[in-house]
């Protein structure tokens, strides 16, 4: 038997999951005791000779052998009249089998044919079967290594439930946080995960979650942790604390990003937890949500009209510093369609992904050929199911065409787009829609610092101000145009009660004037 360890070695690698897709491709079974893992001397040995003949065939410029020899060619090679089976050493399910007069011997003893075509042969029963058995001949030639052999089968056919394709992968269980990390990223992206639990994940979070990872290591990194060394399971609450130190303290970062950041290292540690099935309690469920109280901005009517006419490829240049770079980064924002894109947010209330996904065919008519609705797919509920909801089951959302929002339609082309499949926003550019929609949101925000208004806004806010309008108009039924469940929602995330208060200073009365 030769150690798993010196195998990996001898294969040059330098982790055991390469190895042991090795020793899957190639088929070579291995024997679990304990805390180590082993594979038959004998085995790798014939491996090499076959490969040393292959070599020797190559350079001699003969034909070259098969990687593989056929499972009669097996047979041929390993039969012989001279194989030993000791009926006192013999567990169940080892035989001697002769080729020629298709004999099952118990012990060489009994082997009195004349064939002198005798090979070892597992014939291995079935738990919960009554006469179900897994046959196979074994490659050894003598009863040591056809016992081991035969141990080593009998052990991963348990280990499948004696399935002949493996429906139970062998895995390492994951040691250093490095490693979680990586196996983490992979599970977010899909990889090796079954086709019912994939979820379709936003690019941005996968990308927000790894350099989350990467503050995490640098938390402890500033206390004299190797990180690249240090085990999953050694991390402590001590260690959550420097964690919680490096966010609040040296990177000041607002509540709710603190939040958002603890939760996906609390998602993490659940996972490989869970996972891989250890014996260790998550510490980052000791650590403690901070206050968020919900602020609600809208955009004021003065501000829109102010930022659409600074919409120029003058004022859409932005320069900024790059992080660990001397030379500023240049970025041009102005796109054609930017205000058409900005109205468009504002006049529906949708999100960005809803406006950049919207198609003229999605423009509907009334009985009478004026403009009704837009009916476009609900994305945000969509990608929650990871784009598998059945056509029949789609959620979808309804814009009401209003007066403004035709006009602008109007102005957008709907006499010469209209029965198209073009999209409304950038229909002729080459992009996707999800860089339409990063484009959109980047230049909203870098056109509106200019005006200097001293307030944080963001394309998001013209969905807020939309929502602010619709309840303040229509108080419950403005659920027909926010496409809201109920009207809690809008109230409690989308109302700015600023824009009400405003309001009310003008027309509210307690007593109702006649």
């Amino acid at each position: 038997m030769i150690e798993f360890a010196e195998l990996m070695v001898f294969l040059g690698y330098s982790d055991e999951r390469s190895t042991i897709r090795w020793c899957e491709k190639n088929h070579f079974p291995f024997l679990k005791m304990g805390l180590k893992k082993y594979i038959s001397s004998h085995l790798l040995t014939q491996y090499i000779d076959n490969q040393l003949v292959i070599f020797d065939a190559v350079n001699s410029g003969a034909d070259v052998l098969p990687k593989y020899e056929t499972k009669s060619n097996m047979t041929n090679m390993n039969q012989s009249a001279n194989l030993t089976l000791p009926d006192k050493s013999r567990p169940d399910g080892l035989y001697l089998f002769c080729n020629g007069c298709k004999s099952y011997y118990t012990s060489h003893k009994e082997a009195k044919c004349k064939c002198r075509k005798l090979v070892y042969k597992a014939r291995i029963h079935i738990s919960g079967t009554k006469h179900g058995t897994v046959p196979k001949v074994l490659q050894a030639r003598d009863f040591t290594n056809a016992l081991t052999e035969f141990l080593t089968l009998r052990k991963n056919l348990e280990n499948n439930s004696f399935q002949k394709i493996p429906i139970r992968k062998v895995e390492s269980v994951p040691v250093l946080l490095d490693d979680c990390f990586n196996l983490y990223i992979d599970f977010l992206n899909n990889k090796d995960v079954p086709t019912h639990k994939q979820k379709k994940r936003d690019p941005d979070h996968i990308r927000k979650v790894e350099l989350t990872f990467g503050l995490y290591k640098e938390a402890l990194q500033r206390h004299g942790i190797k990180t690249d060394i240090l085990k999953f399971v050694d991390v402590n609450d001590e260690m959550i604390g420097f964690v919680h130190d490096h966010f609040l303290n040296d990177m000041e970062l607002a509540n709710k990003t603190y939040n958002n950041r603890m939760a996906f290292l609390r998602t993490f540690t659940s996972h490989i937890i869970e996972e891989y099935k250890l014996d260790y309690k998550n510490p980052f469920y000791g650590v403690n949500t901070l206050l968020v109280t919900p602020k609600v901005t809208s955009v004021r009517e003065n501000e829109f009209n102010d930022l659409l006419k600074i919409v120029t490829p003058e004022n859409g240049i932005e320069k900024r510093k790059q992080k660990g770079r001397e030379n500023l980064r240049t970025t041009t924002w102005f796109k054609p369609w930017l205000k058409f894109a900005f109205r468009l947010g504002l006049f529906t209330g949708g999100r960005s992904e809803d406006v950049v996904e919207l198609k003229w065919t999605d423009v509907i008519l009334g009985e009478d050929g004026k403009f009704d609705t837009l009916k476009t797919i609900d994305y945000k509920i969509d990608n929650a199911n990871s784009n598998k909801t059945s056509a029949k089951e789609r959620m979808f959302k309804h814009f009401a065409i209003t007066k403004e929002l035709g006009d602008l339609l109007l102005e957008m082309g709907y006499q010469h787009y209209k029965g198209s499949d073009k999209y409304l926003i950038a229909p002729d550019d080459n992009l996707k829609r999800s860089n339409v929609a990063r484009i959109i949101s980047g230049a909203f925000t870098h056109y509106y610092r200019q005006l200097n208004t001293g307030r944080e806004v963001t394309y998001r806010n013209l969905r807020k101000t939309f929502m602010t309008s619709a309840l303040s108009q229509f108080g419950a039924s403005s659920t027909a145009l926010t496409n809201h469940k109920n009207i809690s929602m809008t109230v409690k995330h989308y109302q700015d009660k600023e824009v009400t208060r405003d309001a009310a200073k003008q027309n509210f009365s307690v007593f109702k004037k006649k």
